[in-house]
Parts: structure tokens; sequence; C-alpha cells
């Protein structure tokens, strides 16, 4: 029954997982004169004929050759069949220069596919003797048996560069390349270049799992590059990149025997080793033109600059970004945050930096944004002016300064917004709320019938003086205490505790049944509520600078003021930004509570 179950399998397999088609063939791209080489053709089906083209310049020496491999794979439920067939060829090249393999033909299901064109190149090569093939089927010629023979063109390392003369914080890339003519089987201990004198970004490249075939001088060479860096200079003169070194292990045949094709297959070869050092380069580092604008910070490459604000027209207490962006390719990583003229009535914070860069061989890519957090604390018509962007084109060797904005903000009182304006003239009501002077006379007196008569006695004339001293001293204090009300800031420095108390506990609320904003909204109100009445400092006039110095001038300890000023920005950030507030609500209120107590002891 299995076995009926897996032979349904594959046929479902066979009729189901259809696929294209795929024909390539692959061979060197560089070989030398007289050397053999495996010219490979694979498909992925199974095809009813098959024909390969003339080979121009190069001699047949065994093929067609043909193998198969065929697997199966059920993962999850889902069938998987990977199907391919290869013919092999030997070739060997016969003479110099550069040929071209036209494309072989398979015909499956009646239709005709063809493989890539290959192109190769024959080389003359060093003249050395005929070696055996490899097990990749590819001639090697003998090499010497004794390290001291091995020549440094035999195997060497190079430091390529992109640039040799560039202005200073121009990138430049530069390259470690590994050559050998000898079969590398490790490589160990790398010590790169110190690269003093310059900022680097490691590029990313492929893992050496093997080394590619390649002409240099007519002869041919496996090569692979090591890594790569993006170099931007920080000083101007000649800067030295310092070599590269690395200990290469290669192999070579017994020395007991001469070398034959089984070696490799029976491990008749022995390893040896040297440390190969890369070359010196040096780098002529220009100057930046000496007429930079005054306000250039650095910035070089081609870039571009844009802004834009997420709201104009908000409430106060509000919260506005200024977004700020400079894209394009060159030194964005480095880059710092412009200089913007914000209004004074703004509570502005330090901008959120993200960088989306790219790293390749044409430079730093992408781009780096400044967002500005904004609250308007009164309302009226704002402007944030202008703003300039300088940077130095490499491309016209010329700086380039761009502008963004301006940008006009309008803002309107909140409603609930105390602390916009305060108004010198009161009512009669608020006089009588804020004194609460007003005594009612009690009534339901139960009078009783004295035994004897107190017109004249001793009792009647105490009384009578002491309801006029009393009368006189009611009248003083209530003369007094118009006078206070008189004077607006002198009530609410009295009141600053009460009203503070208030909205704390108002705050509590909102704290108790989860509402943050809300409660992150009356925690500052009652923050700055107690410090604008307690300094007397008006609404209009109420900011962190004028708080700061009014305290200090009343001898409060800095500990405190940091303290109260870093609540309410706690609480306006968390108010805003949320997602990135850690600080708990409950620690925020006892905080609170507690630093307006050692405000209340220092300003009474």
């Amino acid at each position: 029954m299995k076995r009926w179950y897996f032979i349904i399998l594959i046929l479902l397999a066979k009729c189901t997982l259809a696929q294209d088609v795929v024909f390539t063939a692959s061979a060197p791209e560089v070989v030398e004169l007289g050397q053999q080489f495996r010219l490979i053709y694979s498909v992925n089906a199974k095809p009813d004929n098959f024909s390969a083209p003339a080979a121009k310049g190069f001699s047949v020496l065994a093929g067609p050759s043909t193998s198969q491999s065929s697997n199966v794979s059920i993962i999850n439920g889902k069938v998987s069949q990977i199907f391919e067939l290869k013919y092999t060829y030997i070739f060997q090249a016969n003479k110099e220069g550069k040929f071209t393999i036209p494309p072989a033909e398979v015909v499956v299901d009646k239709k005709t596919y063809k493989s890539n064109t290959i192109n190769i190149e024959v080389i003359k090569g060093a003249p050395q003797n005929q070696g055996s093939t490899n097990q990749a089927g590819i001639t090697q010629s003998n090499q010497t048996t004794n390290q001291s023979q091995i020549s440094s063109s035999d195997l060497y390392i190079k430091t390529f560069v992109t640039k040799q003369t560039v202005h200073r914080e121009e990138h430049l890339v530069a390259t470690i390349k590994l050559f050998s003519r000898l079969n590398v089987t490790r490589l160990d201990n790398a010590k790169l270049p110190s690269f003093q004198g310059f900022i680097t970004e490691e590029l990313e490249v492929p893992p050496l799992t093997g080394l590619n075939r390649e002409s240099v001088d007519g002869q041919v060479y496996l090569t692979g590059v090591l890594k790569k860096y993006i170099l931007y200079p920080q000083k101007t003169g000649e800067i030295k990149i310092d070599p590269f070194e690395l200990d290469v292990y290669y192999q070579k045949p017994n020395n007991r025997r001469s070398r034959s094709m089984f070696d490799d297959f029976f491990g008749m070869t022995e390893t040896e080793g040297r440390k190969v050092l890369s070359n010196e380069v040096v780098i002529h580092v220009k100057d930046l033109p000496a007429n930079k604008p005054y306000d250039y910070s650095g910035a070089v490459g081609q870039l571009k600059l844009t802004a834009s604000v997420d709201n104009s027209n908000v409430r106060t207490n509000d919260a506005i970004n200024l977004k700020v962006k400079i894209s394009g390719n060159g030194n964005l990583k480095y880059i710092n945050p412009l200089k913007i003229e914000f209004p004074s009535d703004f509570d502005v914070y330090d901008p959120k930096i993200t960088d989306n860069i790219k790293y390749s061989e044409q430079g730093a890519i992408g781009s780096k944004n400044f967002e500005y957090l904004m609250i308007p604390r009164h309302a009226g018509e704002f402007n944030i002016p202008a703003f300039n962007f300088t940077y130095f084109d490499t491309s016209t060797d010329k700086y380039v300064t761009q502008k963004a904005g301006p940008f006009k903000i309008n803002v309107d009182r909140s409603e609930g917004d105390t602390t916009v304006t305060v108004s010198t003239a009161f009512t009669k009501e608020d006089l009588r709320f804020l004194g609460q002077d007003i005594r009612f006379i009690k009534n339901n007196l139960n009078l009783k019938k004295a035994n004897q008569f107190i017109f004249g006695s001793r009792v009647f004339y105490a009384t009578y003086l002491g309801a006029i001293l009393l009368f006189i001293v009611i009248f003083l204090l209530r003369k007094k205490k118009m006078k206070e009300n008189q004077n607006v800031m002198l009530v609410k420095n009295k009141k600053a505790n009460k009203f503070a108390k208030k909205r704390l506990n108002k705050a509590s609320g909102f704290m108790k049944h989860g509402q943050k904003e809300a409660f992150y909204e009356e925690l500052v109100k009652a923050l700055w509520g107690y410090v604008g009445d307690k300094l007397g400092i008006p609404g209009a006039d109420l900011s962190k600078d004028n708080a700061r110095i009014e305290m200090q001038a009343k001898n409060v300890d800095d500990e405190y003021i940091d303290q109260i000023l870093d609540i309410i920005d706690r609480c306006e950030y968390a108010r805003y930004a949320p997602a990135t507030e850690e600080t708990k609500m409950d620690t925020l209120y006892k905080d609170a509570i507690k630093v307006i107590s050692k405000l209340q002891q220092k300003l009474k």
C-alpha cells in the first residue's frame, strides 16, 4: 500500500509540477593556450533531442558525457521535484584570441530551447610544463615544490582605489583583492589597514567560497575580492593606506614522486603557506575651495534639501512636527542638524534623527531625516523663517546653497487654556470667591431671660467695649483684605497651592480611569499654574527660561528647579509621543506632589 502511495505521489509530481525549461551553458572565461577545460550544458527537463554547436579555435577531446539527478521532496504536504541533466565536453584551446561558442539546442515536448552564448578568451600564458587535470577538469601547470621558488607574481594581494586625488570628505572606494596561480586551500590571520585619516564604512562582499579565473598581463589568475571599503578623508595632503596582511595556504605536490591526476583524489599533496602583504596606496587629498559660505558645515556630495510641517493651523499646546530631509549621495551620516530659528513662543525639543542610507561603490545613497517637535504656548500668527543648507557639490566643484521655508503657523486659543492671558480686572463675584470674606449672621438663636437687668452692669460695659474693639479689628482686617484683593498677583500667590491641589486631584481622577492624555495635560496645567501664580509671571511671559530666572532670584535650589521643569518636559513629551514614554503616570504624579511641596517651603 505504501509503495502504491509513493508511486502515485511521483506521478502527481510529474503531472502537477510543470516548470519552465531552463537550458544553460557554463565554461571558464579565460584559459591558457593548450589548456584543457570543461564545457557543461545543463537542462532541468529530459529532452527529446540535443545538438551542440561547432566550437572554432578549440579541439573536442571527449564528450559529450551525460549525467542526471532527480529529487522528489514532500514538505507539509507540498510535493516538489528537482531534475537536472548535464552534457559535459572536454575542450582544448588551440589558438590565442577571443572566441564565442554559439548556443546549443534541445527539444523538449516538441519545443526547441537554446542555451546562452559562451565567450572565452585564450591567452598565451607563462611557459610551463604540462601538468595534471584537477578535480574541476581544468589542466594545471606543475607548481614548484619549494616555497622559495614561488615568485611574488604567483601569489599577491593588491589594493585598488577608485580615485587617488579627491577633496576632503569626498568618498572613494578601496578594494582589496587576492591574485593566485596556486591552488589556494585556506586564508588566515587577516590584518586590516588602520585607515588613519579616513572615516570608513565597510561594504558587503560575497563570502569567498571560490576564486574566479581572470586574465592579468597575459596570465590566468585565480582571483577573489577580500574586502571593500568606502573611505572619507578627514585631512588634506597625502594620506597613506597601509598594506593588508594575510596568511595564504596553498597545495604543493608530494616531493617523493611526480605529480599525477590521482594525487588530489588520494590526498597525496602537501600544504604550505606564506604571509602576503598588499601594496601601499597614497591618496592625495585637496582642501575645499576657500570661498566657503558662512553656514557651510562640512556636507559633501550631490544632495537635496526638503522640509515640511504636518499642520499649519493648530491650537495652543497642540503638537506640530517640522520634518527636514536631506537626500542624495554623499557623507549623509555625518551631517548635523541645521540652524533653524523657531518662534520664542514655541517649546521646541531636540530633533529625532533617523537614517535611511545604503552603501555601495557609488557611495552613501539615501537620506537623513530631522524631526522637530514644537508646542505653541500662545495664540497668534507665527513664522518659521527660511533656513539654508549648504554643501560642496563634487560633480561641479562648487558650493551649493538650498533653502526651505518659510512656514506660517496659525495658533488659536484652546478651550480651557488659562495660561494664555491673565486678566487684571476682577468682578465682585471673583473677589467674593477669592476672599471668602462674607460671613452670614446665625439665626434660630435660643434666647433666655436673665434673672437680673444687664443694662448699666459691668458685663454690659465690658461687652459694649469689646464689641467696639471687635468692630475696629474687623474693619481693619477687611480693609487690608480688600487692599490685598486689589493686587491680583498677591491673590494668585496665596491661592497657588490650593489651585494646584485641585488640578492634581483632577489629574488623579484621570490617572485612575487610564485617561493618559487628559492626565498629562492636567498635570502640566497644575505645574505651570503653580509656578506662574507663585512667581507672579503673567501667562504671556510664562516660559521655562523666565521661570528659572525668577526661581533663582528667590534662592530656590537648582535641584528643585531642574526637577519641576524636567517633570513638565516628561509630561509634555509623553502626551505627544506616548510610544517612547516609559515613565509611569503614578511616578510622575508622586514626583509632582513632592516638588510642589518642596517649592512651597521655598516660595512663601
